[in-house]
């Protein structure tokens, strides 16, 4: 499914197929869109980083949209998975067991692609971040919307995850989705070992 059907579903309300979390991934893609337009816009501008900076940063930018738009058509195939395990037959013990297997399989799924959304939503927030103290003020409502955006990304990513952990029995693996959790909810340094600029 394209990611465009995604949007249709997600805008239409009767539609049940589709939610929260490939809406949040499709923010965090609409955020790379905005903010690397912002970087685009502050090359020859002196708003404090090089061109080729800004360069780097639009096409990293670009770069994760990619892998957002096909994270969120991940996260669709996910979901359906969990909704078909969901509907197994449970008469027999041997049933009662395929299906939670099932279950806990495609909620692992489910939340390691929204794991990956996440952070990916994260690396697009603080380039954000860099560009607010390094692009022109014309851009300044362009650059919000995209910081925005990605934190809606973040934020869906985290509530996803938190959602998937009571389908999930393996406590090693919760334990470790937990600390993801509190990654991606941590504030961010734009200047965090990001781009040294001493060395241009």
């Amino acid at each position: 499914m394209s990611y465009a059907a995604i949007l249709d579903k997600i805008l239409d309300s009767k539609d049940t197929t589709v939610g929260g979390d490939a809406a949040s991934a499709l923010a965090g893609a609409m955020a790379c869109g905005l903010l690397g337009m912002v970087a685009r816009l502050s090359l020859m501008g002196e708003y404090g980083l090089a061109d080729h900076q800004y360069i780097k940063l639009a096409e990293e930018l670009d770069g994760i949209s990619f892998r957002l738009l096909r994270g969120t058509q991940e996260d669709v195939k996910a979901y359906a998975g969990v909704c078909d395990a969901m509907k197994l037959p449970r008469e027999t013990e041997e049933e009662k067991d395929a299906r939670v297997h099932m279950i806990e399989e495609s909620g692992e799924r489910t939340a390691e692609i929204a794991k990956n959304n996440g952070y990916l939503c994260k690396r697009v927030h603080k380039i954000g971040l860099i560009l607010r103290s390094n692009s022109s003020a014309n851009t300044a409502t362009d650059l919000e919307v995209g910081l925005s955006l990605a934190q809606v990304g973040i934020d869906g990513a985290v509530g996803c995850i938190k959602s998937s952990l009571h389908l999930i029995k393996d406590e090693e693996k919760k334990s470790s989705l937990k600390k993801d959790i509190e990654e991606l909810t941590k504030s961010e340094n734009y200047y965090e070992n990001l781009y040294d600029r001493s060395h241009h």
